[in-house]
């Protein structure tokens, strides 16, 4: 059999360039102390995510004292890994600091948590899966809050749709107000429309995608030329609390409008939802979705998606989990609305193990090579 380990150094590192995430290379590294000493780090330079330096909106006065805003590349993946009580996952992005150090950041606040830089995870024992990206606008304004006038930071979601020689356009909301940004320009444009604000947006094959807050399911394209038009809405008897559209791989883009009702102790728990997909054609409409099959939406607070419950440990498929707010006596909390039945109950099997592997199992958790 044929001793690996004595792979040349030169073959090691053409393997280590093909890699896509550091998981990967930390994978490599692990196989024996040989091939650690023959693949370096990968340094900050090398990051899983990507930014991009990008000119300020405009010359408003609240944007006074800085030329440029950050468009952060974000990664996100899924951490299955084994507790003391079994298997369990995380979906959680990467975050990095100029230390060359990273740490597991929630996908989807509510659904997740946020790491130390530092911590230790063994990569061995786990197992990583690539999902996707995801985009955010990074900016300072002047804002002023009960009559308080103050410097903050902004962190903002985007959609963004990348373009044929490496170019790309970013659509994302400002300070209430929707911006077009163009690569092969380098300048931000304002989309002008028929919008009551906007509550969520995406990009999906080639166009963006933006639902605004009327919660009458009003849903509008914009096109990287600017052009604005404006799918059907969905027929109501009255408005829902609130809406969000959902990609499903890369054939498939849901709408999801979610209905609470008022005046109940624990309304959360009542609260149902219906799901559209898009039919394309010669007329965009909507059409009503009855079963995800084996399929899972899950609704963060800045993020959504819809992913495959065979692959995650403790959920089932043809389910909406969603995040009940917190308050000043009761955490966050995980609710399932499974469309089967028609009823939302209280999750007790997603990140079984969080707990405990945060305290006393907090050796399994951390991303990195930490005994490079």
């Amino acid at each position: 059999m044929v001793d690996w380990s004595l792979l040349p150094k030169d073959l090691l590192e053409l393997i280590n360039g093909r890699f896509e995430t550091c998981f990967e290379a930390v994978h490599l590294r692990s196989v024996c102390s040989l091939w650690r000493s023959a693949i370096p780090r990968r340094s900050y330079k090398q990051s899983l995510s990507v930014d991009y330096l990008l000119p300020i909106f405009s010359d408003n006065p609240r944007f006074r004292g800085d030329k440029n805003c950050i468009l952060k590349k974000i990664p996100n993946f899924l951490l299955r890994y084994q507790t003391p009580f079994g298997a369990d996952c995380l979906i959680v992005g990467i975050s990095e600091s100029i230390y060359d150090k990273q740490k597991l950041v929630s996908s989807l606040p509510g659904f997740g948590f946020t790491s130390e830089y530092g911590m230790v995870l063994n990569t061995l024992s786990s197992q990583i899966i690539p999902l996707d990206h995801h985009y955010v606008i990074k900016f300072n304004a002047t804002t002023t809050i009960r009559y308080i006038t103050m410097r903050r930071d902004f962190s903002e979601r985007v959609a963004f749709l990348s373009e044929d020689g490496g170019d790309f356009t970013v659509v994302a909301g400002v300070l209430d107000t929707l911006m077009m940004y163009r690569s092969s320009e380098e300048r931000w444009i304002k989309i002008e429309g028929q919008f009551r604000s906007y509550q969520d947006m995406v990009s999906f094959k080639g166009r963006f995608y933006v639902v605004d807050k009327s919660g009458r399911g009003r849903v509008f394209v914009i096109e990287p030329s600017l052009e604005v038009s404006e799918i059907r809405s969905v027929t109501q008897a009255h408005e829902c609390y609130w809406e969000a559209l959902v990609v499903s791989g890369d054939a498939e883009l849901l709408l999801v409008q979610r209905f609470t009702p008022r005046g109940y102790h624990d309304e959360n728990m009542h609260t149902w939802f219906r799901l559209f997909k898009l039919e394309e054609g010669d007329q965009r409409r909507w059409v009503r979705v009855s079963d995800l099959e084996e399929r899972v939406v899950f609704l963060g607070i800045n993020r959504n998606f819809c992913y495959s419950a065979k692959e995650i440990p403790g959920v089932k498929g043809n389910c909406v989990m969603f995040i009940e707010p917190n308050s000043n006596t009761i955490p966050d909390r995980i609710l399932v609305f499974d469309l089967g039945t028609k009823k939302t109950t209280q999750d007790s099997t997603l990140c079984r193990g969080m707990s405990s592997m945060l305290s006393e199992n907090r050796e399994s958790v951390s991303i990195g090579d930490a005994s490079a």
